[in-house]
């Protein structure tokens, strides 16, 4: 009997999963994403994986040791506004807060463009509609000490208040209850007793961290995508233990770790961009086999590009992120997005006549036009079939056929428009999309300091490997890895296979150095015995898990905290010493040397933890294949290259009989059941032993 562990990957366009038995061999499966019920695509990846292995699914789940899944049912419905209508219960003269949005809301994580036009800004949508906001009498001061004590009453009453008028979900967040949560812990315990029904979140629990807006705008999301989750999670297990899965569910989380399904029922705000994270979790551990310590992490999906940047072999982590420009107090793997996936839809500008691409998107439904379900609009993957690059009749291994007289059509439709042959407009569409993928790489390398010629690029996701020559072409990056083949397709949830239980405790903590060591001792063993209980709810055994501290630090006349490492061990005088050192440098590195002020004072502001497991799993090296190694071309397909500016004739590879050593130049294709690694004109692609496969940019 064999012990699996399997993962799944909900993206807008295909649910990825792949199965990793005792051996470490690796099942890819794909099924189309289902957006009126996520679960039924979950189901169907699942089926698609059990017929691979030649078992029923009944089979595959009772013999599944481990299921962990990432998720885009919370941020699809906060992109599409479909969530519950959520009142909020703030402080007496607080109740504004959300409306402010710190006086940015216009421009908060948009484009330079949009920043740069600001008559074409807007404020964003909000959350709550201004009608569902009560003020409550209370106030703890900046001190934690009680100012006005809680109005008992008066809460109960304006809950029932805002329940009268329609409100589904509720938020409580109280001015300074990150420091003193006494009054959100009362009326937990009120409004629990009267409302037991109610889903409601409190500022405290999801952030303890100084910031009145973004506090309360995470608990905000929080409630708005918690019912919806509620009954996700409900439906998956439902469908679960009817197929016979006993076991745990475990949820991918946007700060990399893994948690029980019950977990993320009160926290659904932790599976926002959760997917995309497992992409760079598999990049960074794949890197460290191979020696690769700076890596751009690369995911082309059916719906967005994805970019991370990993450097000195580090996860990048913020702690505050911008969704739908609210600012959210969310630790998160530092990930960010473009609307240029294979699915992005070409159109023309009416007001310059300019072709553009995204960010809308065909989705799973319709979808491009080749995939034949009513899709009009042509889109990437569409381009990328007429110009020759993708096997229409072995889409997906065979499992679907792509129709390209359709998609020749839509392209030819719209180079009507623009005054350009099919080729020409589907070039068109590929150099488009192609220069939005190269602007977010550049925006998340260099516009930070980073040198992308110092960097590999891992190219991943089903389009990852059909495009990365050419969105990395302008930058400089002298070596892509497609990782370990066809895997490549699957990565990101081949990655939430390798993520491990993980939590992250906040308190806060304000200290002007020198720092008390005995205080910071403390406020660490305080949060220690909080991940200390919870590890023990989750059934995981402390010893089997590691423990990072840092803190956050700044200059007392700066503004922007850092994230500073604490050591190890017992935290005494020299320890405290070593700790703004730390931060010293990191700030240096960050912001440059000479920028910070020691003179005026350096500040603590708070304590983290992070746990996560001490021995981590290790990515696979090769998949294993059926076919017979065999370095020589398949056939030939014509494939139209801009560099020629002609089709031609090219070389076509089988990529899963391509034994370690084969060195292909370029023109060529290199075909996988789930996706295509292009090896453009005066480019060479390698087969390394492990199973990458490698391509030489030249720089």
């Amino acid at each position: 009997m064999s012990s699996y562990r399997v993962s799944i990957d909900i993206g807008g366009t295909f649910t990825d999963c792949t199965i990793v038995d005792e051996a470490g061999a690796v099942t890819i499966a794909k099924a189309s994403s289902t957006p009126d019920d996520f679960s039924r695509g979950f189901i169907d990846s699942l089926e698609a994986g059990a017929q691979h292995l030649g078992i029923t699914l009944a089979d595959l789940l009772k013999d599944t040791a481990r299921l962990s899944h990432g998720t885009t049912v919370g941020i699809n419905a906060v992109v599409s506004r479909t969530g519950s209508r959520v009142g909020l219960v703030s402080t007496a003269g607080h109740g504004d807060a959300l409306r402010i949005l710190n006086s940015e809301g216009r421009t908060n994580g948009q484009p330079v463009e949009r920043i740069l036009n600001y008559a074409a800004s807007s404020l964003p949508e909000r959350f709550v509609l201004r009608e569902d906001v009560r003020e409550v009498n209370e106030r703890i001061d900046s001190f934690g000490d009680v100012v006005v004590p809680l109005d008992e009453e008066g809460l109960v009453n304006a809950v029932q208040e805002l329940l009268d008028q329609g409100v589904e979900t509720l938020a409580v967040s109280f001015l300074w209850s990150h420091l003193e949560p006494r009054h959100e812990r009362r009326a937990k315990e009120l409004l629990d007793a009267r409302f037991p029904d109610l889903y409601i979140s409190y500022g405290s629990q999801l952030a303890r961290r100084m910031g009145e807006y973004p506090r309360a705008a995470t608990a905000v999301l929080n409630s708005y995508i918690g019912p919806l989750m509620r009954d996700y999670v409900t439906r998956l297990l439902d469908r679960l233990r009817e197929h016979g899965y006993q076991e745990r569910l475990l949820f991918a989380q946007c700060d990399g770790g893994l948690v029980d399904a019950l977990d993320i029922v009160e926290r659904p705000v932790m599976t926002l961009e959760s997917g995309p994270v497992g992409g760079v979790i598999a990049s960074q551990r794949a890197g460290a086999e191979v020696g690769h310590e700076h890596i751009i992490a690369a995911d082309m999906g059916g719906t967005t590009f994805d970019v991370s940047v990993i450097a000195d072999g580090r996860l990048p982590v913020r702690d505050a992120v911008v969704v739908e420009q609210h600012d959210l107090f969310l630790r998160m793997v530092d990930v960010e997005s473009v609307g240029a996936g294979g699915g992005s839809l070409a159109w023309v500008d009416p007001q310059s006549g300019a072709l553009r691409v995204g960010p809308q998107s065909a989705g799973a439904d319709p979808g491009p036009v080749c995939y034949g379900r009513g899709g009009t609009q042509p889109t990437t993957t569409d381009a990328d079939l007429v110009l020759g690059l993708l096997n229409g009749d072995n889409f997906l291994g065979g499992r679907m056929k792509l129709d390209k007289e359709a998609a020749t059509r839509a392209i030819a439709q719209l180079g009507d428009q623009l005054g350009l042959s099919v080729m020409e407009c589907a070039a068109g569409i590929q150099e488009v999309a192609d220069s939005l993928m190269e602007d977010k790489i550049r925006s998340m390398t260099i516009a930070r300091g980073h040198d992308p010629r110092d960097f590999t690029l891992y190219a991943f996701g089903g389009g990852g490997a059909v495009h990365a020559a050419l969105f990395t072409r302008g930058l400089g990056i002298g070596r892509i890895v497609i990782p370990v083949g066809d895997l490549a397709s699957v990565w990101s949830a081949y990655g939430i296979g390798l993520e491990g239980y993980g939590r992250t405790y906040e308190t806060p903590m304000f200290m002007r150095v020198p720092l008390d060591h005995a205080r910071v001792a403390e406020g660490y063993a305080r949060i220690e015995q909080l991940a200390r209980e919870d590890a023990e709810r989750a059934g995981i055994a402390w010893d089997t898990l590691v423990q990072h501290r840092s803190a956050d630090m700044k200059y007392a006349l700066q503004v922007y905290d850092v994230e500073a490492d604490v050591p190890a061990g017992d935290l005494e005088a020299a320890a405290m010493d070593e700790i703004v050192e730390t931060f010293s440098r990191t700030y240096a590195r960050r912001f440059g040397e000479g920028v910070g002020y020691p003179e005026g004072g350096i500040d603590l502001m708070g304590l983290r933890l992070v746990v996560a497991p001490a021995d981590p799993l290790r990515p696979v090296t090769a998949t294993e294949s059926s076919a017979q190694a065999d370095a020589a071309p398949i056939g030939e397909r014509d494939v139209y290259w801009p560099e020629h500016r002609a089709v031609s004739a090219t070389p076509v590879f089988n990529g899963p009989s391509l034994p370690a050593g084969t060195v292909i130049e370029g023109p060529a294709l290199v075909d996988y059941p789930d996706t295509t690694a292009v090896v453009r004109p005066g480019l060479t692609l390698a087969v390394e032993p492990g199973g990458n496969l490698t391509i030489e940019l030249g720089a």
